[in-house]
């Protein structure tokens, strides 16, 4: 004899079969700021290793500071390979390679446009600036270096933000101006800038907010 629920409601202790509550989130978990961190870190280490353009870089950094939750975070990784080894792991790889150079007695280098920044950028010319547009650029490791050096001729460099950027050489006639932006997460990728000349300053802009070189040529692969 079947017993009969009268109004179709299941009885105490029977699973429920509904849909999921539309409102609640894909995952409740926090995020905690050691995890936004870490997310950071591993997005910078993809970026080192030519994963992701800093243009890429500069916006999930961006997503990652204020994610709420875990599946915020997770989603921001979800292209990317797992890290083989953590942070503080030695891992040996191969050799450093060796300096790209650029020698141009008169003229300049400028660069722009989707390109591969190798490890050390080397340009020597006697009159002549360097340009460069990172904005699309793929790094070839977390740190590269921009080595300038020339009797006439300035340094611009247009970087997205959230990339951190450290400037040195000597310059007889000219200055230095970095434009400011929102400070570098922890294990942000590095653009070093040694820049020498008698005249020629070196100016760092972020990327969107002034004038972009108009030149698409390419450098690197």
């Amino acid at each position: 004899m079947s017993s009969n629920t009268g109004d179709g409601a299941a009885p105490d202790g029977a699973a429920q079969s509904g849909p999921p509550d539309a409102s609640a989130p894909l995952d409740g978990i926090r995020a905690s700021d050691a995890e936004r961190d870490a997310t950071v870190e591993r997005l910078s280490r993809a970026t080192g290793d030519g994963r992701l353009t800093l243009e890429e870089f500069s916006q999930r950094m961006g997503r990652a500071s204020t994610a709420r939750t875990r599946a915020e975070l997770d989603h921001l990784v979800a292209d990317l390979p797992v890290d083989a080894a953590g942070p503080g792991t030695a891992v040996p790889g191969p050799a450093q390679p060796a300096p790209s150079w650029h020698v141009s007695p008169v003229g300049g280098l400028r660069v722009s446009g989707p390109w591969r920044m190798d490890r050390h950028v080397i340009t020597v010319s006697i009159v002549g600036g360097t340009r460069l547009d990172l904005s699309q650029a793929e790094l070839a490791a977390k740190e590269v270096t921009l080595t300038k050096v020339a009797l006439v001729g300035g340094t611009r460099v247009w970087v997205p933000p959230g990339i951190r950027v450290e400037v040195s050489g000597f310059s007889l006639v000219g200055g230095t101006r970095v434009e400011a932006g929102p400070p570098p997460g922890p294990g942000a990728p590095t653009v070093h800038i040694r820049a020498f000349s008698l005249v020629g300053g070196v100016r760092v802009r972020r990327s969107g907010t002034a004038e972009r070189p108009l030149r698409h040529d390419r450098l690197g692969g």
